[in-house]
């Protein structure tokens, strides 16, 4: 199916529209935060604990939020969510220019808008099928993730700039006008939602234990979450400390940050746009599989990078290695975002999709906080050496797994 039937959904545009701006501010704060609270606190513990507070409400919190949004208006929960999260980041740049900041605010500040974001994304999980049509999921879901990491593209090519000539309190300030123009793009949305009376009158413990009740019993599904727990895992030790790797090992600074960034966004571009082409060439337990030798490598050649010598050589050597990772997690998310929307029902949708995303994300913050630690009696290449050899042998592990042939079915 052409991609070009989607430019005539009005409200398919609106809502990706508002995904665009969304995506393009966080793009630009996710790297002003890691910098700037990294160059508070000069510890590469503190950045690794912020990191983990990022993800705690996500796993505390998803599957409760799931069930609460089963019964009420998606559109108004993205509303609210976008203008809570537009103040949050709007004081917390003002701290900054203010030169009032500090690392406990960040991580405070870190909190609240992860807290919303917990409310979003399963609201967001349920209206897109609202939205298009079952035959258009593939090409539906595939554009929006090349959108995604476009934006991504565009965001971490410019952070660079806007941090190093407009300072930090003005990306953040970034981060905060692009919730509010996206809650303000999905007002315009006109969707029509409907419930049955049984999910109309569950009480909300009753759509949270049915909600697990449902996952739980669908395997293809549990072995999706628990294989995007593992990767979620293994990436943290790289995303906890990439500013301290990128500052202490390739003698770098922030536009590094932003070359990772553009590497891994134009992998992820290419590889969400070639989804619809290989779906039906390429087995899912494959594709999916194909994650951990990919990680492992990824923090091998991440490492080799620090011993080239010619700087630009190296430059060059750190986007393609981003790059080529960033083409296995954009078919990957394809994979898994059609598969949630393809196995679910629409009432149990934003009750899977919340216990999904906390499953898949469950050990991050603890991991975080592990790795926060461990930074303190370990290099980062000692931390990256032993992550690739974890990687390696989960990966032989789950290929020779009979049981995850489920995900073929």
């Amino acid at each position: 199916m052409s991609y070009k039937v989607l430019s005539k959904n009005r409200d398919y545009c609106l809502m990706q529209g508002a995904n665009f701006v969304n995506r393009l501010g966080d793009s630009i704060d996710a790297i002003a935060l890691s910098w700037l609270i990294y160059d508070l606190s000069q510890s590469p513990a503190i950045a690794a604990i912020n990191f983990a507070i990022n993800f705690l409400p996500t796993v505390l919190l998803q599957p409760f939020m799931g069930a609460f949004v089963t019964n009420k208006p998606k559109k108004d929960i993205m509303v609210l969510a976008d203008m809570a999260r537009f103040l949050i980041v709007s004081f917390l740049a003002v701290m900054v220019w203010l030169n009032q900041a500090t690392s406990f605010m960040i991580i405070c500040c870190t909190f609240l808008m992860s807290c919303f974001e917990t409310l979003r994304l399963p609201a967001a999980s349920s209206i897109l099928p609202l939205l298009i049509n079952e035959k258009e999921y593939s090409v539906g879901v595939s554009f929006a993730s090349a959108l995604s990491r476009i934006t991504e593209l565009v965001g971490t090519g410019i952070a660079g700039f806007v941090i190093g000539f407009l300072g930090l309190h003005f990306a953040i300030l970034l981060d905060g006008l692009s919730f509010l123009l996206s809650g303000l793009l999905i007002m315009l949305i006109k969707v029509k939602e409907s419930f049955t009376n049984s999910v109309l009158k569950a009480s909300f413990k009753e759509n949270f234990l049915f909600g697990i009740r449902y996952a739980l019993k669908n395997k293809a599904l549990m072995y999706i979450a628990i294989i995007a727990c593992l990767a979620n895992m293994m990436i943290v030790p790289f995303n906890a400390l990439q500013s301290a790797f990128v500052s202490l090992y390739y003698h770098g600074d922030a536009s590094i940050l932003s070359i990772m960034g553009i590497g891994v966004s134009i992998g992820s571009i290419l590889g969400g746009l070639l989804y619809p082409k290989i779906v039906d060439r390429v087995k899912i337990k494959t594709m999916l599989l194909t994650i951990f030798p990919t990680c492992s490598l990824f923090y091998v050649f991440s490492l080799l990078c620090g011993r080239i010598m010619n700087y630009q050589l190296m430059i060059v050597a750190i986007g393609l290695v981003n790059f080529l990772l960033g083409i296995n997690v954009g078919l990957a998310n394809c994979y898994v975002s059609v598969l949630l929307m393809v196995k679910c029902e629409q009432d149990y949708l934003s009750r899977v999709s919340g216990f999904f995303n906390a499953i898949s994300v469950m050990f991050m913050p603890v991991l975080s906080l592990i790795v926060s630690i461990v930074s303190n009696y370990l290099t980062i290449p000692t931390i990256f050496i032993i992550s690739a050899i974890i990687m390696a042998i989960i990966s032989v592990i789950t290929y020779v797994d009979k049981r995850l042939e489920i995900l073929n079915a």
